[in-house]
């Protein structure tokens, strides 16, 4: 079976995390996080996430 982790789920936790938090988690948070995740996934749900909270790319920083 793959890993269940889709880009989705990497939007929705940065989301999350910085609805509650303030902070943006870096890419070596969600690798920790989303350990086994296929890196086009990891970077596309980092893009919607971008898209969606228009953070510049900062997230994709580490």
């Amino acid at each position: 079976m793959g890993n269940p982790y889709t880009r989705w789920s990497v939007s929705e936790y940065m989301r999350h995390r910085f609805m509650n938090t303030g902070q943006i988690p870096d890419e070596d948070e969600l690798q920790t996080e989303f350990a086994g995740i296929d890196q086009t996934e990891l970077h596309e749900g980092i893009a919607e996430f971008d898209a969606i909270v228009g953070t510049g790319g900062a997230a994709c920083e580490s």
